[in-house]
């Protein structure tokens, strides 16, 4: 086709040419994968462009050339045209200058050059806002927070994206919100990326963009590995590559292919079927990939590179064949700023290297690396929510320590293990409130809601029921709403962690105190496996079937579920009762009956062990009995804290027929009490009281939400107090009572780390918090209780006080002291020998 004179067709026909040729590219490509008949027409629009002198046209030209290479996995060919088309644009154009430079940033993420990355996505922003377009900003937006995201910056990321979000009246689209998937999965809100994702799907298939709907698998793939589902990684890591195998986009079908290893890996070690050559022949499929991604691909490529070498070192390992796995870890490069799973992904398989090798100095020391990785991702984040969420990456870190330590059969080396997995993601998550109206006036906003929702669903009127459930909605819409704000609230920037207690520090202390306790730490696999601890030394136990346990804890549940129900016949309550304490007895037969405990204990745990009522167990009756999800180290208060010793809070709540009573009735047991009933019982009040007393007792009614444990909470005057609202407060040394239902129990997240009122109080430095792990009837409460006070008031530890509270009671009561463990230390006492 010989070019348009634009003298005898005139500048709009070669504009509109150009742009008719630049479109028809993008379909091309769009739909048949086409890169060089796609690339074909672009040359020819350039060719129109140049001929009628429209050097703008030629930026167009260049710059859609740039998309098609980089849709295609070129980001080094890409950011040589958008360089080109930056070149030739109109300077006065912004929406041009917009999507060049939204493009050109794109390409440089690609390739790793970060601070290119956010350099033109804020350009980009700037010209979007001076030619008014809001769409354009809001891409630019989304780019700057995922720019920060592959800085490591994921607070920074999210806030980000949302502000994005605001600029699109119709809400986020399809592309955004799959990259929004990524950073959540990233940061470990593993099951909120794959609903994300999930939700997108309609979205993207609406809009066809094959390259996003790509990117969309592979991240459900991810997804579903870490929620140790492979066979269905397998499924949508193979439809992923696909995808991207259709648009010619190389570079991320090679990271979905490695990523479908990662699944089959993750598959042979469950199976444990596979017979070595069938291990080594996979160990070689990954390397081949690996070779496919050198140093010169795009970084998604070299990453996807290192990931499958590392897969091979475990087939290796798998295989038998360690100086293999050896000589393969050894020619992975230094990994800079990759993405934090590939970081600890590296540390772990190192890990594996050297304990196989018999070289445990070494495979600690890359345990410890791993933490240190950990410990600087953790100090970016900002809220109990998004620190136990990432616990999800330490998981990997945390088993291969565990394994090896197991293989010792030394119980310090086990109980040392244990206690690095659990502290990195344990202990306070801010040190101080954050300071943010927005997050606030959600919070306040949400409660009135859930309020005018309660009050709306007693009425016999149809259209109330009907208003109630609207109310309801909207609530747990602004409960999302401030769950994200949280989300984007920085941390401190703290990089170190709580320091994990040892095995040869507590027996030390324990023998330094003359202290009779005993420490027992639980690991749940097929069995039960106990660390036993006191001040003589310290063995390792193997009990009983982890699934017996969680059943006998659910039928406990169960049975007292039933005591806690005051319409109950007394026949009946009498039948639960006696199967609550048969069960109580087989439980006590399993967990603690071959570890000879008979003074206090404490008890470190995770999953179902945490909900056990251990106070009620037989062997515990009046002894006292502590529980936490690690060994925690109690530290003695300062004189200022002091000063609060011989104050309460006491505070009922409404719609409890017994709480004012239970209230009253504790508040005589201390000389100093603020009793708040009624209308003085309100969220603030309380929120605001928590941090000038010793000892906090909430009578009132509590619901734990195991879909969304950081909105458990106990009702008020004005509503619900959240425990993501409590997130700031300092609790150092208080004593926190919750007479209320179930608000003792967590969800466990994935890594493991429990989430709930109990456990952010404690991440806010209580005490011990008591609290119940199933409901708690009002007289039984009314009678314990004062007993409760009396114990705290003469100046008994929690566990102690709990302990005797409880022994009188005819029936279980499902009462647990969680806390940090307490051992008096004598500093002069020299090191005992473990």
């Amino acid at each position: 086709m010989s070019p348009l004179d634009p003298a005898l067709h005139g500048a709009w026909v070669v504009d509109l040419r150009v742009r008719a040729l630049v479109g028809e590219a993008s379909c091309t490509y769009g739909l048949s994968g086409d890169l060089d008949g796609a690339r074909r027409l672009v040359a020819e629009a350039l060719v129109v462009a140049e001929a009628g002198g429209h050097h703008e046209l030629s930026a167009v030209a260049h710059g859609q050339d740039g998309l098609l290479l980089l849709r295609s996995g070129d980001a080094r060919g890409a950011a040589a045209a958008f360089d080109r088309a930056l070149s030739a644009a109109d300077p006065e154009n912004h929406r041009d200058l917009a999507v060049l430079h939204i493009n050109r940033g794109a390409a440089a993420g690609e390739l790793r050059d970060l601070d290119a990355d956010l350099r033109h996505h804020q350009i980009a922003l700037h010209h979007a806002r001076l030619d008014g377009n809001d769409r354009y900003a809001a891409f630019a937006l989304f780019n700057i927070g995922f720019a920060y995201y592959l800085r490591g910056d994921f607070h920074r990321a999210l806030r980000n994206m949302e502000e994005s979000s605001a600029l699109q009246p119709e809400g986020p689209d399809g592309w955004s919100e799959v990259g929004r998937a990524q950073v959540l999965l990233d940061a470990g809100l593993v099951t909120e990326a794959e609903k994300v994702l999930a939700d997108s799907a309609d979205m993207l298939s609406a809009e066809d963009l094959t390259g996003e709907m790509a990117d969309a698998l592979l991240a459900r793939a991810r997804c579903a590995i870490l929620l140790r589902r492979p066979e269905e990684a397998l499924r949508w890591a193979g439809r992923s590559r696909r995808a991207f195998a259709r648009v010619g986009n190389d570079s991320w079908a090679l990271a979905a292919r490695i990523t479908a290893l990662e699944a089959r890996l993750a598959l042979d070690r469950e199976r444990g079927t596979a017979r070595r050559t069938t291990l080594r022949r996979r160990r070689d499929d990954a390397l081949t990939l690996a070779s496919e991604g050198g140093d010169e691909s795009a970084a998604p490529s070299r990453e996807a590179a290192v990931a499958a070498r590392l897969l091979a070192a475990e087939w290796s390992l798998l295989a038998g064949d360690h100086d293999r796995a050896a000589e393969i870890v050894g020619e992975v490069p230094r990994l800079g700023s990759s993405p934090l799973p590939l970081r600890i992904h590296h540390e772990s398989v190192r890990a594996q290297v050297a304990f196989a090798g018999g070289d445990r100095r070494r495979g600690l020391l890359a345990v410890r690396r791993g933490h240190r990785v950990l410990a600087d991702h953790r100090a970016r984040l900002g809220s109990v929510d998004t620190v136990t969420a990432a616990a999800a990456h330490g998981t990997r870190i945390a088993r291969v320590d565990v394994e090896a330590a197991l293989a010792t059969r030394r119980p310090w080396a086990v109980f040392d293990a244990l206690e690095r997995g659990r502290a990195a993601y344990a202990g306070a998550a801010r040190v101080r409130p954050p300071d943010d109206e927005q997050l606030a006036e959600l919070l306040t906003m949400a409660r009135a809601a859930a309020e005018d929702a309660r009050e709306l669903a007693t009425s016999t009127d149809p259209g109330d029921r009907a208003r109630a459930a609207k109310r309801s909605a909207d609530a747990h819409r602004l409960q999302q709403r401030a769950r994200r704000r949280s989300w984007q609230l920085a941390g401190t920037g703290d990089r170190t962690i709580p320091e994990p207690t040892t095995a040869r520090d507590l027996i030390r202390d324990l023998r330094a105190a003359c202290s009779d306790a005993v420490v027992v730490s639980y690991l749940l696999t097929e069995r039960v496996t106990a660390v036993r601890l006191d001040a003589t030394g310290a063995r390792l136990v193997e009990l009983g079937s982890s699934a017996e346990a969680a059943e006998l804890a659910r039928r406990v549940r169960q049975d007292v579920d039933v005591l806690a129900n005051g319409l109950i016949p007394a026949p009946m309550r009498e039948v639960a009762a006696t199967s609550a304490r048969r069960s109580l007895e087989r439980l006590d037969d399993l967990l603690l009956g071959p570890l000879e405990v008979h003074g206090p204990l404490h008890v470190a745990a995770r999953d179902g062990l945490l909900a056990v009522p251990w106070a009620s167990l037989p062997s515990r009756a009046g002894i006292a009995t502590s529980v936490d999800s690690w060994v925690a180290r109690y530290e003695p208060v300062d004189g200022g804290d002091r000063a609060r010793a011989a104050r309460a809070l006491v505070v009922a709540g409404p719609g409890l027929a017994a709480a004012d009573d239970e209230a009253r009735l504790v508040a005589e047991e201390w000389v100093a009490a603020d009793p708040r009933t009624g209308e003085r019982a309100t969220c603030a009040a309380v929120r605001e009281s928590l941090a000038d007393v010793q000892v906090v007792h909430l009578a009132a009614h509590g619901v734990h939400e195991p879909d969304n444990p950081l909105f458990s909470f106990v009702r008020l005057a004005d509503g619900p107090l959240y425990a993501h609202e409590l997130d700031g407060v300092n609790l150092r040394g208080t004593v926190v009572v919750l007479s209320a239902c179930e608000v003792g129990r967590a969800s466990v997240r994935l890594g493991g780390e429990p989430l709930g009122l109990t456990s952010v109080l404690l991440r806010l430095g209580a005490r011990a918090v008591v609290a119940a792990v199933a409901p708690l009837r009002d007289e039984v409460a009314a009678r314990v209780m004062p007993r409760l006070h009396s114990a705290l008031r003469d100046g008994r530890e929690p566990a102690t006080a709990l302990a005797l509270a409880v022994a009188p009671e005819p029936e279980p009561v499902p009462l647990v002291c969680f806390g940090p463990l307490a051992v008096e230390r004598d500093v002069q006492e020299t090191t005992a020998t473990v």
